[in-house]
């Protein structure tokens, strides 16, 4: 069973999804960059964490479908191919991939194109479940689908393409459940973050694009496909 956008969208609108959101965005917090005048892509599905009155931008994943963001008038969002961005290169300080390496059909596709749009020493923050955590155990939340990694195959892989890890933060370590959380899990998060870390839910890595002079460019540049499918409004 694979998940699409509509699943996605169904999940967050859901009660259940407050504790996924609450833990993923203090993840963001801490890797991402402090400044208003930095440009943003989140790749995957970021309309739950992107911010509309900043300099941000989503692509969703043509085998996952599209959501327009924040609204089909003002959109800010784009379907394309894993491996075909409508990019130029060097032109963002920032990509988040959030809900979108666990499901490629091709991660190096998608890490070669990050490595492409990323400005020289720009940064990636990668989220992914955790495959020795729980969550990916239960198919009651989108974690429990696609491909999870450990902290050490999500590092290879970021090296693979020519990314540089450099923070890591961990986070998720309460049981999937159906019900709202309640006050205790913010006291057994801290708990566990300290005691369990390797049993996380979710990881989450900022890596560096490094350039090295006298490397050739890592492909040609070529023609650009975009599906542009019937967008659904939020």
């Amino acid at each position: 069973m694979s998940v699409d956008v509509v699943d996605l969208k169904e999940f967050y609108q859901a009660p259940e999804s407050n504790n996924i959101r609450c833990i993923l965005q203090k993840i963001l917090s801490k890797l991402r960059l402090n400044n208003k005048d930095t440009k943003t892509l989140f790749v995957g599905f970021g309309t739950p964490y992107a911010d509309n009155t900043k300099n941000e931008f989503l692509l969703m994943l043509g085998h996952i479908g599209v959501l327009a963001w924040p609204n089909s008038k003002n959109n800010r969002t784009v379907l394309s191919y894993e491996g075909e961005w409508p990019f130029a290169d060097n032109v963002f300080d920032e990509i988040i991939i959030i809900h979108g390496l666990e499901y490629a059909q091709n991660t190096g596709h998608i890490l070669e194109e990050s490595y492409r749009s990323l400005r020289p020493e720009g940064r990636l923050i990668v989220i992914v479940p955790n495959r020795r955590g729980i969550w990916v155990h239960s198919d009651k939340t989108p974690l429990g689908f696609g491909q999870p990694y450990t902290l050490t195959q999500l590092s290879n892989i970021l090296r693979k393409y020519e990314f540089v890890p450099i923070e890591v933060v961990r986070g998720l370590y309460s049981f999937p459940y159906k019900n709202s959380p309640n006050n205790t899990w913010p006291w057994f998060e801290l708990i566990a973050s300290r005691t369990l870390q390797k049993f996380s839910g979710l990881v989450g890595v900022v890596a560096i694009k490094r350039v090295y002079a006298g490397l050739p460019m890592r492909k040609a540049k070529k023609e650009i496909r975009v599906k542009i499918p019937q967008i659904v409004t939020v």
